[in-house]
């Protein structure tokens, strides 16, 4: 599989080789690929500015002209109308349409609705004005990336855009007020106009299906589909790998076929054999060399568990993904036939799924050795009169007060260990090797007074000297995205079962949970705990502009997390025993 380098978006790597990588402009549909013979990337660097030059002056400024600039614009225009009214339509009554959680009276929520609309249209029209494109940054460049409009019409495209958004707004507004549908299409001019002879059925039939047969098959539009997600970056290795998988169990219930022929019933009979299958049929030498439906009438009537309907809800999200995909470039028509499945969970709440640290079990969590005393670095959950203060100890009291993703802790650098205005804070962000799960997820986090006081800066102090050092530098990266949490995650579980507090459902992402419900519960605003747990927002104006709560808003909230049934062991651990 080809991946794409961030260093030159042009350069991909196949199987140790360089190539050089363009996508064709509009009329044109799919893209150039050259290999550059060396496996060096300074060299295949240098060759793909050439070839960048060659191709610019080839192609000149038609990569972007007037009429199809107006054609994307056109149909971006039109996906945002018809999501936009699907919402207003489904809305049901007393209920805010945009503004995400509200509490009020049905008045209220048709005023938030509009008071957040003509609040986005005002700020949105002056950032136009100013032409700063740096709110909707992230929505222009994926508009970009799905019609292939190249980084360097980012200013031009990102301009038009923006217009027609505030147009839409506009729209939106509209319908808000005077209803979802216009009076036109409700009454329209009586004009006369000719009725085509509609198609003798077996014409259409047969048409559809010589339109379908002559589609490519799914196992030859993979390829490029995959290659591009990960390229793109809206892959993680992780993702492409289960995803990857998906496809292949698919394909072998359904079979390889044109892509124009895959119907819902494909897809149903796709879900009925998830929800037959074992949850350990891959791992069961007398299932995994079997067909998937094979497997389901061998185990049929024995009592062990089967797929959890979450893992069967993201076989369908990444083959939904997938059609979606072949929808937008005209490859298939209609309606996508992996979506409007349901997936029902049972009686479990949604927030049943994962359990949280709390009470007791929070107190026999750092009432064990790491906190309390071990016998030694490399004997950590044996009793003893040492403490060590490196990760092991510092991650889990970090989630604790701040609920932010265990990589968002394990790749922070001394440059990120930051002050303003006399408050210190984590800024997490996607620089450098970093990444971050989403646009969202790039924010400020205000330290926790607690973890001053145990001594956090000091050890930051002491073990990161320069600005690009790891603040946990014994952490290595792992598993399929080279994730520097990955081992820790693995030492946390088994930390847990050699003290005996080990429980499914219980693990370090707990701490998040942890967290929120301690925001919620303290009367923290839901967008104030969404700016500090790096959740996109619901509303218009939360998803693209609400990015910037003053810093002392978010200390205020932080502090109001606090753990009495923890207060003797935090005391404690104020005076060091032993760096």
């Amino acid at each position: 599989m080809a991946l794409a380098l961030p260093q030159c978006s042009h350069i991909t790597r196949k199987r140790g080789v360089y190539y050089f990588r363009r996508r064709l402009p509009h009329p044109w549909r799919g893209e150039v690929a050259l290999s550059l013979r060396t496996r060096h990337y300074r060299e295949a660097e240098f060759l793909s500015d050439a070839l960048t030059n060659r191709w610019n002056q080839a192609v000149g400024e038609a990569m972007l002209d007037q009429s199809r600039l107006s054609e994307i614009l056109r149909k971006e225009l039109e996906k945002l109308l018809r999501n936009w009214r699907e919402k207003i339509i489904e809305a049901p009554y007393g209920k805010p349409v945009f503004m995400g959680k509200f509490e009020g009276s049905e008045r209220d929520a048709t005023r938030a609705d509009l008071e957040g609309t003509d609040w986005a249209i005002k700020q949105f029209s002056a950032d136009l004005a100013r032409r700063d494109l740096r709110g909707p940054e992230s929505a222009i460049r994926e508009v970009m990336a799905e019609h292939g409009v190249p980084e360097e019409d980012f200013q031009r495209f990102g301009l038009a855009w923006f217009r027609v958004y505030i147009e839409a707004l506009k729209k939106q507004r509209s319908w808000l007020e005077n209803g979802p549908f216009d009076f036109d299409e409700l009454v329209p001019p009586a004009v006369a106009t000719p009725v085509p002879a509609p198609l003798e059925p077996m014409q259409a039939v047969s048409s559809a299906e010589q339109s379908a047969s002559n589609s490519p098959k799914l196992s030859e539009v993979l390829p490029n589909f995959v290659d591009l997600m990960v390229s793109t970056g809206e892959w993680t290795r992780q993702t492409e790998k289960q995803n990857t998988a998906t496809y292949r169990m698919f394909m072998s219930v359904c079979g390889d076929k044109p892509i124009a022929s895959y119907s819902r019933k494909n897809c149903a009979a796709f879900f009925d054999v998830l929800r037959g299958l074992p949850s350990l049929y891959s791992k069961k030498p007398e299932w995994s060399a079997l067909p998937l439906a094979e497997v389901v009438q061998k185990t049929k009537g024995l009592e062990i568990e089967r797929l959890a309907m979450k893992t069967i809800k993201r076989h369908f999200a990444a083959l939904g993904r997938l059609f979606d995909h072949l929808r937008k470039r005209g490859e298939i028509t209609g309606e996508n036939p992996a979506h409007g499945f349901d997936f029902p969970a049972g009686k479990a709440r949604a927030n049943e799924g994962r359990q949280m640290w709390e009470g007791e079990k929070l107190k026999a969590l750092f009432s064990s050795p790491v906190w309390t005393g071990c016998a030694s670095e490399g004997r950590r959950s044996t009793p003893g009169k040492t403490i060590v203060r490196d990760e092991k100890f510092w991650l889990p009291l970090l989630g604790l007060y701040h609920g932010n993703r265990l990589e968002e802790f394990a790749q922070l650098l001394r440059s990120d260990i930051r002050e303003e205005g006399g408050i210190w804070f984590l800024d997490i962000n996607d620089e450098e090797a970093k990444q971050v799960k989403n646009a969202q997820s790039r924010r400020r986090v205000p330290l926790h007074p607690r973890l001053r006081e145990l001594g956090f800066l000091d050890y930051v102090e002491r073990v990161a000297k320069a600005p690009g050092d790891n603040v946990f530098p014994q952490l290595k990266p792992g598993g399929p995205d080279n994730k520097l949490g990955y081992y820790f995650s693995k030492w946390f579980s088994r930390y847990r079962q050699s003290v005996g507090i080990y429980e499914d459902g219980l693990d370090y992402h707990s701490l998040r949970h942890s967290v929120t419900t301690k925001l919620f519960g303290a009367g923290v605003d839901k967008v104030v705990v969404d700016a500090l747990t790096g959740h996109e927002g619901q509303g218009v104006s939360e998803k693209i502009y609400l990015k910037g709560l003053p810093l002392a808003k978010l200390y205020d909230a932080i502090c109001k997390i606090e753990w009495t049934e923890l207060e003797e062991i935090i005391r404690a651990l104020k005076v060091p025993t032993q760096s």
